[in-house]
């Protein structure tokens, strides 16, 4: 008997690019649909507690530092102002 062919690719490429190749959406979250429910249940809970220390805290003192650099610059001016 004779062998038949057990594949080919032949004319599939021409089809495929006749639309053109597009990439898969890069979506920023990946879907959690069907993972495992005892990770999901965890993750839930390392977000929800994630930032208490870091959170509001740090975020008052980052706008402080600013005030204070603000006023520096005034100064400056005020200097520059009583040389002229």
């Amino acid at each position: 008997m004779v062998k038949q062919k057990n594949h080919t690719a032949r004319n599939n490429t021409v089809k495929w690019h006749a639309n053109g190749i597009t990439k898969v959406p890069n979506f920023r979250y990946k879907s959690t649909k069907g993972m495992d429910p005892k990770f999901l249940r965890n993750t839930r809970y390392a977000k929800k507690w994630n930032n208490v220390e870091g959170g509001r805290a740090s975020a008052e003192s980052d706008d402080d530092d600013d005030d204070d650099d603000d006023e520096e610059e005034e100064e400056e001016g005020e200097e520059e102002e009583e040389e002229d």
